[in-house]
């Protein structure tokens, strides 16, 4: 494979679009196990991070699946019934992106409250993963938003609610959407950066990590609060 350097885009972004295009073509068949992350490194001649943070963004909707220990798979998926989450069709209104919070606070909180709960060694490998691609993003200086996305999607998984899981993945085009946005907007606040956003995110993994149910609760709801407000605060200004 070969890497075509576009400077409008992000290189994570021209990384996934052209996994997925070799899937689409058929190069790399449903069930087939992609190349590890320093093999794609190599062949791509980008950094690891921007692989994982690829591979996030595919996972995320659901091309293909991670398992722990073992590497990434590619899924059976209907390129026809979606929409590119890379290439939103229109941008959410405030009273969208209102309601989506509200969703996103009934589901998530309880979901984290749950992860805390049941998480296993394996599911809490997973959330460190996302946390680590979340850290090496804010490092780069990237935006970040895919292993955002897939440290959600982890806490449903560490919840061992398959509707919870379900219905996590069919928002994860909408939750790709907005925490773009909400990154990019916090990244120009005055008051917030990349750093502070990722350190939300830890204190949820240390809660989750701990077993503290209500620490993790607790966490999950000022985190989803605090982009809210800095989301909502960025549309208006």
């Amino acid at each position: 494979m070969t890497l075509e350097q576009i400077e409008s885009k992000k290189i994570s972004e021209i990384v996934r679009e052209q996994i997925e295009e070799s899937i689409k073509k058929g190069e790399i068949q449903p069930g087939s196990k992609l190349d590890s992350v320093v093999q794609l490194s190599e062949q791509f001649q980008v950094s690891r991070s921007a692989v994982r943070e690829a591979l996030s963004a595919l996972r995320a909707v659901g091309i293909v699946t991670i398992k722990q220990g073992e590497g990434t798979f590619v899924n059976n998926y209907d390129f026809s019934s979606v929409l590119d989450p890379m290439k939103p069709n229109r941008i959410i209104s405030k009273k969208e992106m209102l309601e989506l919070f509200e969703v996103r606070k009934m589901m998530e909180v309880g979901a984290t409250e749950l992860a805390a709960e049941k998480r296993t060694s394996d599911l809490l490998k997973a959330l460190k993963d996302a946390l680590f691609e979340m850290k090496e993003a804010s490092i780069e200086n990237n935006v970040g938003e895919a292993a955002d996305v897939a440290f959600h999607i982890a806490i449903a998984e560490a919840s061992q609610n398959g509707l919870m899981m379900d219905m996590m993945n069919q928002l994860s085009d909408t939750l790709r959407k907005t925490m773009f946005e909400s990154r990019r907007v916090w990244i120009f606040s005055e008051k917030r950066t990349l750093e502070r956003l990722y350190e939300e995110h830890e204190r949820i993994y240390n809660a989750i990590e701990k077993q503290d149910a209500s620490q993790a609760r607790k966490a999950m709801l000022e985190h989803l609060s605090n982009v809210e407000q800095t989301l909502i605060t960025g549309l208006e200004s």
